[in-house]
């Protein structure tokens, strides 16, 4: 994902070569890592790799920042770009068979039948792909490395179903069903929309009753609450609201941390965030309590749903700084990267990625960044806190430019 963000970037230029005498040797040329192929038990649990639907390939393709893995299902095969949308996949995989087979049971057609013949919109405009839909372009921390236009801008995200549905109560016994799966109600993949609209039109409408126990699905599915990294009272929040319900919170939110009306419209009509996907972010920014206008600014420049992620986990990253570390006191923009300013001068750069390693782009990033400290005066020091993994090269080297370096910084503790 190729623009601003992320504490790696375009190569750093070095200084004008020194000329060289017949007596002197040319320095020999840094080395660093490539990108390429990892093997996937370093990033997925066992119990991910292998279900009675699945399978993971035992290889993933590294690009630096983010990998690439392979996920089998019967016939179909999909290349999935971080662990994140990895884990999300798998769990709509086992979501969309138990949806499938509970439509096919006496009760559910019991209930169709209750819920007469009046027609409901379905779920229209869902991109066919659950994986991407803008291809050939990389996605979250790898985008991010030069400025991009920007972000499209328009009303409903995908999945949020229409007002009838609201009126009905289809959209709440969806939110409600997706939850005892392990899904998002709000996912972009077009099959389990349908299924997921389909049996809660049965809840709703013709009274299908579905327990725990008729919901619960075989396999690593997974509670989708669970990795979302937030607390019980935002649980509930995001189980009990309607989409309408969650943006106005979140804008109140916003003005509460003196947004403007213009920017708060921007992001909160933008269509690659999801209800859920806002809510949690503008929460970790609510958490941190200073003028999120910078991180907003190119948290705008999203164009994919791996893009949304990407942003409502940097925002995680940075309220997990404020509340585990330092108190933050300004978020800002440097070296064209979000970042925050601490209490103690500690500049600090978010990062949500797979693995990051010490490529060459990664080494003039780090440059840039280091050289703040000589450049502005109220910057002490520096700091990088990295959701994922980073080689152990690309931990010395940090370490030896006395840049402080925290991993796996939203992992469950």
């Amino acid at each position: 994902m190729k623009s601003n963000y992320i504490f790696f970037a375009l190569t750093f230029i070095n200084g004008i070569a020194l000329a060289q005498t017949d007596t002197t040797t040319s320095p020999a040329p840094q080395i660093f890592e490539t990108p390429g192929r990892v093997e996937t038990k370093i990033f997925i649990p066992a119990a991910l790799m292998a279900g009675r639907l699945h399978s993971v390939g035992d290889y993933a393709e590294n690009d630096g920042m983010n990998n690439t893995y392979f996920l089998y299902s019967g016939d179909d095969a999909w290349a999935v770009t971080t662990g994140i949308a990895l884990r999300t996949r798998i769990r709509e995989i086992y979501a969309i068979d138990k949806l499938r087979e509970m439509s096919k049971t006496d009760e559910f057609t019991k209930a169709i039948a209750n819920a007469g013949k009046q027609k409901i919109e379905g779920v229209v405009g869902i991109l066919t792909n659950p994986l991407g839909t803008v291809q050939n372009i990389p996605r979250g921390a790898s985008r991010f490395f030069g400025r991009i236009g920007e972000g499209l801008k328009g009303g409903r995200t995908e999945g949020e179903g229409n007002a009838v549905q609201n009126m009905i109560g289809i959209n709440k016994a969806k939110v409600a069903l997706a939850v005892k799966l392990g899904v998002s109600p709000y996912s972009y993949n077009q099959e389990l929309q349908k299924q997921l609209t389909s049996n809660a039109r049965a809840i709703a409408m013709g009274g299908l009753v579905v327990n725990a126990a008729t919901a619960a699905v075989s396999g690593p599915a997974g509670a989708v609450l669970t990795g979302l990294n937030v607390n019980q009272t935002l649980q509930q929040t995001l189980v009990n609201s309607t989409p309408d319900d969650l943006r106005i919170l979140n804008r109140k939110k916003l003005f509460a941390l003196n947004v403007t009306r213009e920017n708060a419209d921007a992001i909160l009509m933008h269509p690659w965030y999801s209800p859920w996907t806002e809510t949690i972010m503008i929460d970790a920014l609510s958490t941190i309590g200073v003028d999120p206008t910078a991180f907003l600014a190119d948290a705008c420049n999203a164009l994919t749903e791996e893009d949304a992620i990407y942003f409502e986990r940097l925002a995680q990253v940075l309220a997990r700084y404020h509340t585990k570390k330092a108190k933050l006191r300004s978020i800002r923009t440097e070296s064209k990267a979000v970042c925050a300013l601490d209490a103690n001068g500690t500049l600090v750069f978010p990062l949500s990625c797979d693995y990051a390693i010490w490529s060459e782009r990664a080494a003039g990033r780090v440059g840039e960044i280091a050289a703040l400290v000589q450049g502005e005066d109220d910057i002490k020091g520096i700091a990088v806190w990295v959701d994922g993994k980073t080689s152990d090269r690309a931990t010395q080297e940090l370490k030896s430019r006395k840049i402080d370096l925290a991993t796996g910084v939203l992992d469950q503790k």
